[in-house]
């Protein structure tokens, strides 16, 4: 829950709030602009007004100007074609520069009205222009850009500095919320993962006692009887191997299992190519495979090259065929298809035509020890770990695997390798 709070919803939350912050922010700038604008359109309508009263004549403007409430409040008069008229701030206004291209003007043109800040080029001081179109003339008042304009602009920061503190609150709220569920949560992961421990460790003893208690029991009559019969102790010596085989098998499947788990990092990855290590494992179980009857077809449509750990490889489609070979049934026959690939994964179905297994067992398949028919799995030799030594070995190599009952019977494999 933490790392969930942590991962999506505080940096939602902080970059909600830096949206609505700037947000906020461009609207207090934008208003405090038109406050200006208003206050210099006024001053141009003002201007208009006195300028249309008289006729067009420039007489007494300055006497106007000198009223209002900016004395260092800048007028210009610039004609359609963009010759400068009047500027109260220029006494030779005949020699200044046409006015059609400045960005004030061209925005008045468009739209009526425009705005800029800039330096002037008739007298090198910073303004800040905002100009008027009329129906004959462009009146255009401006103030220099000073101290006091610029902090007029300068939006208020009283509510910058209170979503700050309020978003900063807000998440010392989140964070302390989300740490009593994490101390919570922690509990119970910590009494679930005991719990699983201990559950895999009788499953561990319960499955190790089996082939040690037999071992023992053989041991233990050949010790009592010294005289028994050599075929007998040959018997009784044969099945101590076969249950020392299977003890072998089971400790190397959870040390598998563990290492996969554990230490995936440890996992060292290679190019492999596949088409090898399947041929590799069929070679393995060519007798197996004769005594049941059992045909193989592969189809790969070429060479598959993986970055992968080619143990872990081997693992999986040893397991897979072992699987079948011992629950499928005699008779049968097993494909290995490549089903088709993309950018990042090739795709595979591993099915054969056995007896398949009753749906209620599907979704336990690849569960640690589970077994559909435990007498039967335990004559056969299995470990009840191969498949989910394949199911940990698919995931790390970030791909994924199913299976399913065939409509035809057997059971059907399918699964992804990453490139």
């Amino acid at each position: 829950m933490k790392k969930l709070l942590f991962k999506y919803y505080i940096p939602l939350f902080f970059i909600f709030s830096f949206a609505v912050l700037a947000f906020q922010y461009n609207r207090e700038k934008q208003y405090k602009a038109d406050m200006l604008n208003t206050l210099l359109g006024d001053t141009n309508d003002m201007v208009y007004n006195y300028f249309e009263s008289k006729n067009g004549s420039l007489a007494h403007i300055d006497s106007l100007i000198a009223i209002f409430p900016h004395s260092d409040v800048r007028v210009t008069i610039i004609d359609l074609k963009g010759h400068v008229v009047y500027d109260n701030a220029i006494q030779d206004v005949i020699h200044m520069e046409n006015h059609l291209s400045r960005k004030e003007v061209k925005l008045a043109l468009q739209n009526g009205a425009g705005s800029d800040i800039r330096t002037s080029h008739t007298n090198q001081r910073r303004y800040y222009y905002h100009a008027t179109k009329f129906g004959n003339c462009y009146v255009r008042s401006s103030l220099p850009y000073d101290v006091n304009i610029s902090s007029l602009l300068r939006p208020d920061n009283l509510f910058l500095y209170f979503w700050l503190a309020l978003t900063f609150i807000i998440a010392a709220v989140l964070f302390y919320i989300s740490n009593k569920f994490s101390i919570k949560l922690n509990r119970e992961q910590i009494e679930h993962d005991a719990m699983v421990r201990r559950r895999l460790t009788h499953q561990v003893a319960h499955e190790l006692k089996t082939p040690l208690s037999s071992i023992i029991g053989y041991m233990e009559t050949l010790h009592d009887n010294p005289d028994i019969a050599p075929e007998r102790q040959r018997f009784f010596i044969e099945r101590s191997h076969a249950q020392a085989e299977r003890l072998n098998s089971l400790l190397q499947d959870i040390l598998m299992l563990n290492q996969i788990n554990e230490a995936p990092q440890s996992v060292q990855m290679e190019p492999v190519h596949l088409n090898k290590i399947v041929q590799t494992v069929l070679d393995d179980v060519e007798l197996k495979l004769q005594e049941k009857n059992i045909e193989v077809y592969t189809s790969f449509g070429g060479d598959i090259w993986l970055k992968a750990n080619s143990i872990l490889l081997y693992s999986i489609f040893r397991n897979l065929i072992d699987n079948a070979i011992a629950y499928a049934g005699e008779n049968i026959k097993i494909n290995l298809t490549l089903t088709g690939e993309d950018a990042k994964c090739y795709h595979f179905s591993f099915s054969d035509n056995g007896i398949g297994v009753a749906p209620e067992h599907l979704p336990f398949l690849f569960d640690r020890f589970y077994r559909v028919d435990k007498g039967r799995s335990r004559k056969t030799g299995g470990t009840g770990l191969g498949l989910s030594i394949v199911k940990n070995a698919v995931e790390l190599h970030r791909g994924t695997i199913t299976v399913k009952n065939k409509n035809g019977g057997g059971l059907e494999f399918v699964f992804s390798l990453h490139k």
